[in-house]
């Protein structure tokens, strides 16, 4: 398998971790079963590593998700997961405001 280069940004991640919004796990080719552990906490037994590799998220209170290499897993200030790919970022975080005609919001 190629190697995998995030198009994700990293200066932004540190600001939202530093304020206690949300955490940030980067999915890797190479994730294992420590890195799980050590992001999900007491929730970590709800969570798989398949052999894909994915990661299979079985919280209670939240979705169930699946997130693949590439992909980012958010855990909020109220507990909740989301799975993140590169879309997704863009357009949530990163993105200008839009309206529903997709112009810019100033």
């Amino acid at each position: 398998m190629p190697a995998f280069e995030s198009k994700f940004p990293g200066g932004e991640f540190a600001a939202f971790s530093t304020a206690k919004m949300s955490y940030f796990l980067p999915v890797r080719e190479n994730i294992d079963r420590a890195a799980i552990d050590t992001f999900f906490g007491s929730d970590a037994k709800f969570v798989a590593l398949t052999p894909l590799p994915s990661v299979e998220l079985h919280v209670p209170n939240s979705d169930a998700q699946i997130a693949t290499p590439g992909d980012l897993i958010a855990k909020f200030a109220n507990g909740k997961y989301k799975v993140m790919n590169e879309t997704y970022y863009h357009k949530n975080f990163n993105d200008p405001i839009t309206d529903p005609q997709d112009n810019g919001i100033f």
